[in-house]
């Protein structure tokens, strides 16, 4: 299982740098449009900052006590 992880990510990687390079044109306005992967890089760190914002909203703003609604004795 974990080398079929290992294959997909270094083809996913493979794709993505050849895709950058053999796009290229001429001059670049901006340091990073020639760097190779750097929007993918760049999709990937904002999609593991939006898994860790939600996490924390989650746990830290929505999650509540166990005995939040209080031991009323309803439902028995």
């Amino acid at each position: 299982m974990k080398s079929t992880w290992l294959v997909l990510v270094v083809v996913t990687l493979v794709l993505t740098v050849s895709g950058d390079i053999l796009t290229r044109k001429g001059e670049y306005g901006q340091w990073w449009y020639p760097v190779p992967g750097f929007f993918a890089l760049l999709g990937l760190l904002g999609c593991m900052a939006i898994v860790v914002v939600s996490k924390l909203l989650g746990r830290y703003w929505l999650q509540r006590r166990e005995d939040y609604y209080g031991d009323s004795g309803a439902g028995e």
